[in-house]
């Protein structure tokens, strides 16, 4: 089975009968998009508004948008039924069209409102300053220090280190996952000079480079070896192997401070940490606010796996002591709910770095969120960050969020002067209403199976849907929603595959899903209206259901392309490689000639690019498929070199 050869920019009658991906360039789009899915936040600053997963990239939103404007001039009505990060949403207001989005998940429509909405950069500075003098006894008692030199400095991060009891020989264990800790400046430096744990786990001062002798114990140890391979430790006295799991859900289990991070100015040092440092971490801190427990799912089986039972447990009791003062005070810190709202939004949003899960990097200095990579990490070496921040170090801090929240804000000046008319969240369950003329968004919370829109009301509906099983959005996005205070109960009717909650458990109850929404879809599209949506898989079955659903819906193909995905220098999920392409599908809600279905040049020419070769060939067949021809597509991909080759 190969891809039709229909060339670019064939003759076609009718505007409904057009595709405006004929106007796009994939070449140059898939240069944009890499360029923008690299750093996020220098092209489009608004997205470090809120956390999200698997944002599609402005870049090819954008063009499209750009596209379809060639065709039809004036002001659209754009329809995005599965928002979630609000890429779409922000790339149809900047260009003057009118956006309604929709998401079930309510961290989504929350952050949406709060993105389009942000305060002024000079409302922001004022509370943001105001905040921190209202906070100041709470965060010195916290964080305050001094360097090794007895010069006055901050804390910008403490280090714990699991520990458990070797249930064979009673050796207490000081669990680091490699032997070299963290390098003491960043490697591009090209210093050497690094902490290392021994396999004993005591920790000191040593080289990146060369074997040392422990000076505690004077055991060998190799800043190269990994002492936690495959979430198993050794025991160094009995040489008991033990599973990280059972050791973690144990009575023995504990965490113990090993490292800090000192800064002052552009000053920054790793020491180990002083006796006042371990008390001023582990001592005099008692939260009010409990959170609740942790669900079994697909993504938390991990967490619970590990013995973490409440969303509480991902936090030391400091974090959550200084998370909670700064919430009760920013009420206090401005009088404008629009900037009150930023603050908490910037909050809540601190509590991705949790102090019992985020992972240090020890080549770079710094702390990755504990839903990195789309899912839950566990580490035996925690990161707890300093909530309101530093100068110099300190990723996802408050004050970090709150700069980012400055360049969002200056952004969105620049191209929105005049600000947005923002209609919600509003509940899916209201009536449906024209949109009103003077409203520039719409947001909606809940199943895109009933969107609030009259009839052949909108022009495009420009998205992309979850791809079945590949980020757990819902899970994902629970310890925000705790600590937002947002209700926690299961996302019903989410499009997304979740074999722990039983939530869609084949590829047919996905696709009846997607068939659901992209009904709504048609009856929300004008008669020569488009649907543009992107795709990225590799398992056959969950191309099978897409087509399927779309046909099912009534729609009709008329044109795809491929471009660059957004996560092509992600990291690779699930021991397969990820996807570096996107399949763009244009679709008509009317009857399209089969000889008018566009294939857009160039396709690729590598494994991939001929894996969506034969999807594309059953693509542009939307309309008038045949079951049989989904059946030979999935046999057709399953022996292709891109499912067959190893990871």
């Amino acid at each position: 089975m190969t891809a039709p050869t229909s060339p670019m920019g064939a003759a076609v009658m009718g505007s409904s009968m057009i595709s405006p991906l004929r106007h796009l360039d994939p070449t140059a789009l898939s240069l944009a998009a890499k360029a923008e899915s690299r750093n996020r936040e220098v092209h489009l600053p608004p997205v470090s508004s809120y956390r999200w997963w698997a944002r599609r990239t402005e870049s090819i939103n954008g063009a499209i948008l750009d596209a379809v404007s060639i065709d039809r001039p004036g002001r659209l009505l754009v329809v995005d039924p599965f928002a979630g990060g609000g890429v779409i949403p922000l790339a149809t207001v900047i260009r003057g069209h009118r956006a309604y989005a929709q998401d079930l998940n309510p961290w989504a429509t929350a952050g949406l409102v709060g993105m389009l909405n942000l305060a002024t950069v000079k409302q922001l500075a004022v509370a943001g300053g105001r905040l921190g003098q209202l906070a100041g006894p709470l965060l010195t008692r916290a964080y305050s220090t001094r360097f090794t030199d007895g010069r006055p400095a901050v804390l910008s991060h403490t280090f714990r280190v699991a520990t458990a009891t070797c249930p064979t020989c009673t050796t207490t264990l000081r669990i680091f996952p490699h032997a070299m800790v963290s390098l003491c400046a960043r490697r591009e430096r090209g210093y050497e000079a690094a902490f290392l744990a021994c396999p004993r786990g005591h920790l000191f001062p040593g080289s990146s480079r060369h074997a040392v002798a422990c000076p505690e114990c004077g055991t060998r140890t190799d800043p190269t070896v990994a002492y936690t391979a495959r979430r198993v430790a050794t025991c160094p006295t009995c040489s008991a192997r033990l599973k990280l799991d059972v050791l973690a859900s144990g009575v023995s289990w504990r965490w113990q401070v090993a490292l800090v991070e000192r800064t002052a100015g552009r000053d920054r040092e790793l020491a180990l940490p002083t006796a006042a440092e371990v008390a001023q971490a582990e001592s005099g801190w008692t939260p009010t606010v409990t959170l609740p427990e942790i669900p079994p799912g697909a993504e938390t089986r991990v967490l619970l796996r590990h013995g973490f039972r409440t969303w509480s447990d991902l936090y030391p009791p400091r974090q959550r002591v200084v998370i909670e003062g700064l919430s009760a005070l920013a009420g206090d810190a401005a009088h404008d709910p629009h900037v009150v709202r930023a603050l908490r939004l910037a909050i809540v949003g601190s509590t991705e770095m949790a102090g019992m899960l985020s992972r240090w990097d020890r080549y770079y200095l710094k702390s990755y969120e504990s839903m990195a990579g789309h899912r839950f990490n566990f580490t035996t070496f925690t990161t707890e960050p300093n909530v309101w921040g530093t100068s110099v170090s300190g990723r996802g801090s408050l004050t970090r969020r709150l700069v980012s929240f400055d360049r969002a804000a200056n952004w969105l000046r620049r191209r929105i002067p005049n600000g947005l008319t923002i209609e919600g969240p509003l509940r899916a369950s209201r009536r449906r209403t024209p949109f009103p003329p003077d409203v520039d968004v719409r947001v909606v919370e809940g199943t895109s199976s009933r969107i609030l829109l009259t009839t052949a009301s909108a022009d495009l509906v420009l998205t992309d849907p979850p791809y079945h099983d590949d980020v757990q959005y819902d899970e994902l996005s629970l310890p925000l929603r705790a600590w937002a205070d947002q209700s926690l109960a299961r996302l019903e009717g989410e499009a997304v595959a979740n074999s722990s909650t039983g939530n869609l458990q084949s590829f047919h109850d996905y696709g009846q899903a997607l068939n659901t929404i992209f009904r709504e879809c048609r009856r929300v599209l004008r008669s020569d209206g488009h649907l543009i949506l992107s795709y990225a898989n590799r398992e056959p079955a969950a191309w099978a259901a897409l087509l399927a659903a779309l046909q099912s819906a009534g729609f009709h193909a008329a044109a795809c392309a491929v471009v660059a995905s957004e996560n092509e220098a992600d990291v690779v999920k699930r021991q397969v490689r990820a996807c570096k392409y996107d399949l763009l599908m244009d679709l008509c809600p009317n009857q399209t000639s089969a000889s008018r279905a566009l294939l857009v040049q160039p396709f690729p020419k590598d494994d991939e690019g001929r894996f969506l070769a034969i999807v594309s060939h059953s693509f542009l067949r939307v309309g008038r498929l045949e079951r049989d021809s989904l059946r030979q597509m999935d046999s057709a991909l399953r022996s292709t070199a891109f499912l067959l080759k190893p990871a």
